[in-house]
């Protein structure tokens, strides 16, 4: 009888302990709305491309280095950019550095000319940037100088006529084509390498074929 107090007493001590039943429910991860301001900024910031400078003027300054450095050659150039596409300019050219002038070692006798103004029109190819990359170039140029021709002159001692290799000036004006490649840092710094071919068209002493070499640095501003 005693044994039975007791397991009774221990039941109704555990059914008198409460039971807890509730079942922990997963909390709801809160988000935090953003703010109009702070979505704008965002939107934009992922859809709107970086402007740099290069992309944004229209003006140019150039030294064609290939002429001054190995020629003493003065080569400067304007450029204005017109569209993303085409662009025109103006080179002006003189021999006011050559040192060498008449001697053996006078480099500048590859340039028959000793002044000239060059204007030309470029076409660039890229569609995705601003007058920058590949190019087709139209020029025309006038220019002075000396170049070598054959002349029948009469020799005073046998009086004889035959050619003679003489230095004739000229001024003359030529039409002509290249092609070329600019390519302009973000900041606007730029390299200008060309090549153009052309023709002199009225004296009949200039060079008949006009070349030219370029290799510009410069900056858009």
């Amino acid at each position: 009888m005693k044994k039975l107090n007791i397991l009774l007493l221990l039941i109704l001590f555990f059914a008198a302990i409460p039971v807890n039943s509730q079942v922990t429910e997963p909390k709801e991860e809160v988000i935090e709305e953003e703010s109009p301001e702070e979505e704008l900024w965002a939107r934009n910031t992922l859809q709107e491309p970086r402007i740099f400078k290069r992309d944004t003027t229209n003006h140019e300054i150039h030294v064609n280095i290939l002429n001054v450095l190995i020629f003493g050659a003065l080569d400067v150039a304007y450029e204005r950019v017109l569209t993303d596409h085409s662009s025109v300019g103006v080179q002006l050219f003189s021999k006011v550095f050559n040192k060498n002038e008449g001697e053996d070692g006078d480099l500048s006798k590859v340039y028959a000319k000793d002044f000239s103004i060059t204007g030309n029109f470029k076409y660039f190819l890229d569609d995705e940037t601003v007058a920058r990359g590949y190019y087709a170039t139209l020029f025309g140029m006038f220019s002075n100088g000396t170049h070598e021709n054959d002349i029948n002159l009469t020799d005073p001692e046998t009086g004889e006529i035959g050619p003679r290799e003489v230095d004739m000036e000229y001024t003359d004006l030529a039409f002509g084509v290249g092609v070329g490649g600019k390519f302009v840092a973000k900041q606007g710094f730029l390299i200008d390498v060309s090549f153009g071919i052309g023709r002199n068209l009225f004296d009949k002493y200039s060079p008949d074929i006009v070349l030219l070499p370029s290799v510009y640095l410069g900056y858009r501003f």
